[in-house]
This record gives C-alpha cells, structure tokens and sequence, in this order.
C-alpha cells in the first residue's frame, strides 16, 4: 500500500505541473544536475564513491532517527547503493532519485530485482518490492511529489559543487515538505590537492545551508580512508562526518 499511495502522490503533482509525458525529456541538453557531467561518471566507471556493501554509518546511526517499519525514507542522488536495500530490509519503503539510467539499470540488475517501469513527466519510476527509483533531474521534480518523512543522504549534498548545494537545500524542502528527520552524511578534506567531486562540506556549511529548519547534532567525526582515485591525486585520508537533523517545533507546526 505505501508503494501504490506514493506512486499516486508522485503522479499527481507531476500532472498539476504540466501533464503526463510520453516520453521522458532529453533533448540533448544536460540537465540542472548535470553540470559535471554524472552521466559521464557512470559511462566510464568513474564510481569511487560506490561502496560494495551497506554503508557503516548508515548501520550505525539510523536507529538515532525516530521512525518505525513502514515509514518512507527518501534517498536523494542515490546511485546504485545497497544502502536501499538496507534501509527497506529494516522495513521501510524507500524511494530513491538519480540521474544516470546506467546506474537504475545497474541497481536493479545487479541485485537481481523485478522491475516495473512507469513514466511520469520527464521522469521515470523503476519500482520493485518495497523500493522504487525516479530516474530523471533531481531538480526538476515537483513541489510535493515525495510523501516521506525521513531522508538519508550520504551521496546527494557532497556530489554538488558549493554554489549548487543551497540549491539543492532549498529543492529538497520543496520536493519533500514533510521531512521531519535527516541522517546526512558530508566529507571534508583539502581539495586544492584533489578535486573535487566529492566537494568538501563541513560542518559550517551544513549549519548555514540548514540552520533554519533543523535542529543539527552532529554524531560522528572520523577518518576514513578515501577513494583509490582520491588516493592517486594524493589524497590519504578524509574527514566523514555523520548528522542528525530534526525539523524544528516552529517548522512542524508551519506545516
């Protein structure tokens, strides 16, 4: 039931901002999300930041969150991370969002999922048991169109160059208004000797990007080792830090 209701919710206001579409929108221009060329990323395995295995703080520091089983999690610029399986082997029924269709295809494939496809405007819903992916611009999906209250974003604000990441902030609030709680995760390293993507995010700029919204509890800083191609541009460690947003009371009641 929380498949077919968010399905319905997503359908509905793709329709209230323009219509159902054909065919998904691709008319050779690369989308808002696109601007370092993710689809390039994907095209050339260019995928460091995959991990073959759920995500350790993800493990660790969900259960800080106050959900229960059945409640939606939204997974921002997901990728193909089993970090969707984990979170719907705990109950939940999780929605992801990504740009690149190679990695959709990937995610389901790989994990030996059925799938169904559904266009929906310019995007497209891959839905299997439990979970669901809206292939398509982040930035582009509707006001409303994700009924979840809890977001787990360990590869979305980080994938965004600084200039991009309010943005991003504000879309999220936009596409998902009744977040109440958010399991973020940022690094934070030099990047004048490895560029970025990931860009580092530290904890001033989570607090100036979500301050007004979010109470913000940091739970973990720690190094960690990074990405063989960080590793060749001479990077040998990251800092990871882990976040718990809640919703401010005034926010809440706003709603």
């Amino acid at each position: 039931m929380a498949l077919i209701r968010l399905f319905i919710c997503f359908l509905l206001a793709v329709q209230v901002v323009g219509g159902m579409a054909s065919t998904p929108q691709n008319d050779g221009v690369a989308p808002v999300m696109d601007e370092i060329d993710w689809r390039a990323h994907w095209a050339n395995s260019n995928i460091g930041f995959h991990l073959d295995q759920a995500n350790p703080m993800l493990v660790k520091h969900w259960p800080a969150l106050q959900t229960v089983p059945g409640d939606g999690v939204f997974v921002p610029l997901c990728g193909k991370s089993l970090d969707l399986l984990e979170l719907q082997k705990q109950g939940y029924f999780v929605l992801g969002s990504e740009l690149s269709e190679l990695a959709v295809a990937a995610f389901f494939a790989e994990n030996h999922l059925s799938v169904s496809r559904q266009l929906a405007g310019e995007h497209e819903y891959w839905s299997s048991e439990g979970l669901a992916v809206v292939l398509g611009d982040f930035f582009t999906l509707p006001a409303g169109s994700v009924p979840a209250r809890f977001v787990y974003d360990r590869a979305a604000l980080v994938a965004l160059p600084p200039h991009k990441q309010k943005e991003y902030a504000e879309h999220l609030l936009r596409v998902a208004p009744e977040i109440e709680q958010m399991l973020l995760i940022t690094v934070e390293y030099d990047d004048t000797r490895a560029p970025a993507p990931p860009f580092s995010t530290p904890p001033a700029t989570v607090a100036s990007l979500y301050h007004d919204h979010f109470t913000i509890e940091r739970l973990e800083t720690r190094q960690t080792i990074p990405s063989a191609r960080k590793q060749a541009q001479g990077l040998m460690t990251i800092t990871e830090h882990v976040f718990k947003l809640t919703r401010r009371l005034t926010q809440a009641v706003a709603r």
